[in-house]
C-alpha cells in the first residue's frame, strides 16, 4: 500500500516537472518571438521615417531642376507619394523618384556644381548611410525571426500565433538573405 501511494507520488511529481518543462520552453519561446516582433517594428518604423526623409530631400530637387531645366509631369507626380504604403513599396517609390533625378542631374554638370545641389547630396548621403543601417538592422532581426518560424520548438508557437516569414528590405539583398536563411534551415 504505502508502495503504490509513493509511486503514484512520483508519477505525478514527474508530470508536473514535465508540464513545467514544457511550459518554461513555451514561455521562452514565445518571449522570444515577441522581442524579435518589437525589434522588426522598430526597424520598419526607422526605414519608414527615413524613406520619408529621403522623399522630402528629392522633393527639393525637383524645385531646383525647375528652376533650371524643364522637366516632365511624370517628375512632378512623384512629388506625392503616398507614405502609408507598405515599406516595400515606398522604398521602390522612392528609389524610382531617385533614379529619375539622378538621370536628370547626371546630364547636367552645371547644376551638378550648384551649391544647394551640393548640400543636398550631403543631406541624401547622410540619409542613404542612415537608410542603409536601419535596413541592416532589420535584415539581421529578421533573419533570427525566419529562422526561429521553422525551428523546433518555436515552430509550434510560430504554427500557433501564426507567425509568418517576413520579406527581406531591398531586392539584392533579399536574394542574399533568402540563401542565408535557406542554409539556416537545413
Amino acid at each position: 500500500m504505502v508502495g503504490d501511494d509513493m509511486n503514484t507520488i512520483i508519477i505525478i511529481c514527474l508530470l508536473i516537472a514535465l508540464i513545467s518543462v514544457i511550459t518554461i520552453i513555451f514561455i521562452i519561446n514565445y518571449n522570444k518571438f515577441q522581442w524579435l516582433i518589437i525589434k522588426l517594428n522598430k526597424g520598419e518604423k526607422s526605414i519608414s521615417n527615413y524613406l520619408n526623409q529621403k522623399h522630402a530631400i528629392l522633393v527639393r530637387y525637383v524645385d531646383i531642376l525647375k528652376e533650371d531645366i524643364q522637366i516632365n509631369d511624370y517628375l512632378e507626380e512623384y512629388r506625392n507619394i503616398n507614405a502609408k504604403l507598405s515599406i516595400n513599396s515606398l522604398n521602390q517609390k522612392v528609389n524610382d523618384f531617385n533614379n529619375l533625378i539622378n538621370g536628370y542631374l547626371d546630364n547636367n554638370e552645371k547644376l551638378m556644381k550648384k551649391e544647394a545641389v551640393i548640400n543636398i547630396n550631403k543631406e541624401l548621403s547622410s540619409i542613404n548611410i542612415a537608410l542603409n543601417g536601419a535596413k541592416k538592422y532589420y535584415n539581421d532581426n529578421l533573419i533570427i525571426y525566419n529562422h526561429l518560424c521553422h525551428k523546433f520548438p518555436a515552430l509550434i508557437i510560430a504554427k500557433l500565433f501564426r507567425y509568418k516569414d517576413k520579406e527581406f528590405q531591398d531586392e539584392l539583398e533579399n536574394e542574399e538573405f533568402k540563401i542565408l536563411n535557406d542554409e539556416e534551415k537545413d
